[in-house]
């Protein structure tokens, strides 16, 4: 398990981290893992979805190629709403 030393965090910052930490009953520690967990995370599922976004355009493509340019599923669904 690493370690770490936050230098120059704003006191603002820490003293809403505190109040927070407090008010869910738990350390500051554990919630600051917590929110460096869950940033991880999701840097490394936007990471994945970037990587998959020449594939999904590929796909869009071919799409557009095959049925032409197709109404947006949002518009659709307004439409449906409407009546």
């Amino acid at each position: 398990m690493g370690a770490m030393i936050v230098r120059n965090l704003d006191p603002k910052v820490a003293e809403a981290l505190r109040r927070r930490a407090r008010a869910e009953g738990r350390s500051m520690n554990d919630l600051v893992v917590e929110i460096l967990t869950l940033a991880a995370e999701d840097d490394d599922l936007r990471r994945r979805m970037r990587a998959q976004r020449p594939r999904a355009e590929k796909l869009r493509e071919s799409l557009r190629r095959r049925f032409g340019v197709m109404t947006p599923s949002e518009k659709l669904i307004r439409e449906d709403r409407r009546r």
